[in-house]
């Protein structure tokens, strides 16, 4: 599509990040209105930032870490070669489980240390997390990464730019926009936990709530997914079985914790 947003002399705005950095800003500005009602002891405007902070920098450190060991055979045909093209590519190559693992071992962690209470503060930061995730895709569809397989559906997209990620030799062919597929999906969940953390829940509830969907959505779209998945078990990629996995603790501890209780606000 359009990988470069914009360029003036050797100076380049990528779609992606520019999306990255947008789906940020969003989530961030639909959180702040809501943080002084939030009723979360402990929570204020330093705490706030640092935690979205560590968040942010622990989902991008994570989600190219587990890019890398995924895709590593991918990479290049020697040591050298690999390590080339992930400096060269830096900008893109995210696995969004690999982040989410990052960041969420992060937030805990800063959490912990400001004694901020764990399930009342995650679900209060989650709901915000599909809405700039579904802008994020957006970034991806304009770069051309996370790709789809070839479709006659009407609506199969064609990449024309040769600086997409789309490899040469499907250049102009129809694929399924799969990143516009997990997009729109994400901005659906957004509303949903929206709505959901409007009325009273358990402490929790929100968090497993979207651990359930977008595991469950995640594991269908990667079936329409292009690129190289990295096959792992099965014949499924390593995001498949991390989604059967999450979203069978989410049900878990939906089943055990959750059904019954108290319910908060």
């Amino acid at each position: 599509m359009h990988p470069i947003f914009l360029k003036i002399g050797n100076f380049e705005l990528a779609s992606y990040g520019l999306m990255t950095a947008l789906g940020y800003a969003v989530a961030s500005g639909y959180l702040v209105p809501r943080l002084k009602n939030s009723g979360i002891k402990g929570l204020n405007k330093d705490t706030f930032w640092n935690l979205l902070f560590i968040v942010f920098v622990g989902a991008i450190i994570g989600g190219k870490l587990l890019f890398i060991i995924v895709s590593w055979p991918q990479l290049g045909a020697t040591f050298a070669e690999k390590i080339s093209t992930i400096i060269h590519d830096i900008r893109y190559g995210f696995v969004f489980f690999g982040g989410l693992l990052v960041a969420v071992t992060g937030a805990l962690w800063y959490m912990r240390r400001k004694k901020l209470p764990i399930l009342k503060t995650s679900d209060f930061f989650i709901v915000a997390l599909p809405l700039g995730h579904a802008l994020g895709r957006i970034g991806c569809f304009l770069a051309g990464c996370c790709y789809g397989k070839p479709t006659t559906l009407p609506w199969g997209v064609r990449f024309t730019d040769p600086h997409a990620l789309v490899p040469p030799e499907l250049l102009n062919i129809p694929l399924h926009p799969t990143q516009l597929y997990e997009s729109m999906l994400n901005f659906l969940l957004f509303l949903l936990l929206h709505y959901a953390s409007q009325k009273p829940h358990r402490e929790g509830k929100i968090l497993v709530l979207y651990v359930l969907c977008y595991a469950t959505m995640r594991f269908g779209i990667e079936f329409l997914r292009g690129d190289y998945r990295g096959g792992f078990l099965l014949g499924m990629s390593p995001s498949q079985v991390i989604s059967l996995c999450v979203a069978g603790v989410a049900l878990w501890i939906w089943a055990t914790y959750l059904r019954e209780g108290k319910h908060v606000r």
